[in-house]
Order: C-alpha cells, then structure tokens, then sequence
C-alpha cells in the first residue's frame, strides 16, 4: 500500500469518528443486487475485483476479512463511487434511501459526509459480508 492509499484510509476512518450518523441501515437483501451492480459496472476500479477474490479465498472468520482486507475494498469502493458520482448519482441516491428509508432528496440535502459515510456503512457492515461474498463471485 502506498501513501496515498494509507492518508485515503485515514482520512475516511477521521472522517467516520466526525460524521453524526442521523441514519440506520438494514441488511442488504436480493433486491439490491441489481442497483449494485449496476453502479459497481459504472465506477469499479478494474483492480478491486482481486480485492474482492483475496477477501473470499481468506474465508474463514468474517471479522478477520474485514479487518485484514475489507478497509482496502471499502475505501477503493467509496473513492470509485465519489469520483464518478455525475455518473451514478441517481443510482447511488436511489439505493441510500431503499436501504435506509429516508427519502432521496433528504439525503441529498444531509450534512457533508454523510453520503460517502452511508456508502462505507453499508459495505463494511459485517451483516453484509455475505452478500459481498456473492456479488464477488460475478467479477
């Protein structure tokens, strides 16, 4: 991991400790593969799908996968998503609010940081390893 990579994670773990989280999230379910997918196609890094395979190959305990692997993946996703939002807004704005009930245009109108917060949230929720588990195996 390079310098970058590392001030990108810290700044995403400060920025965790000083975002109010105003919202829950549920556990992803099937209906939300395809919004997934279909934002994962248009802002994936070509390199994240190795993430993912390492992920998977380590098995074994989920909290170790998140803990050894999951913060690199978690944060090359939230970057992916940020950096093409023009592209997946709509998408991304769509699937916050199925998972967490509030309204688009609320979050939308939520404090900075919340929407890359609510992104993080729900890919590093160790309730959701399952469901990473799966969409890995389609890259």
């Amino acid at each position: 991991m390079n310098n970058e990579e590392i001030r990108n994670q810290e700044e995403t773990l400060e920025q965790e400790e000083t975002v109010e989280r105003s919202y829950e999230l549920r556990r992803l379910k099937d209906r939300d593969l395809f919004p997934i997918l279909g934002i994962v196609s248009a802002v994936f890094p070509d390199n994240l799908a190795e993430i993912f395979r390492k992920a998977v190959a380590k098995g074994g305990d989920k909290e170790k996968v998140v803990e050894e692997i999951g913060v690199d993946a978690v944060v090359k996703i939230v970057q992916a998503v940020m950096k093409n939002m023009d592209k997946v807004q709509d998408d991304v704005y769509s699937l916050l609010s199925s998972v967490s009930g509030i309204p688009a245009e609320e979050i939308q109108d939520m404090p900075f940081g919340t929407t890359p917060m609510m992104i993080y949230d729900i890919i590093n929720n160790e309730k959701n390893n399952g469901f990473f588990k799966v969409l890995s195996k389609l890259f």
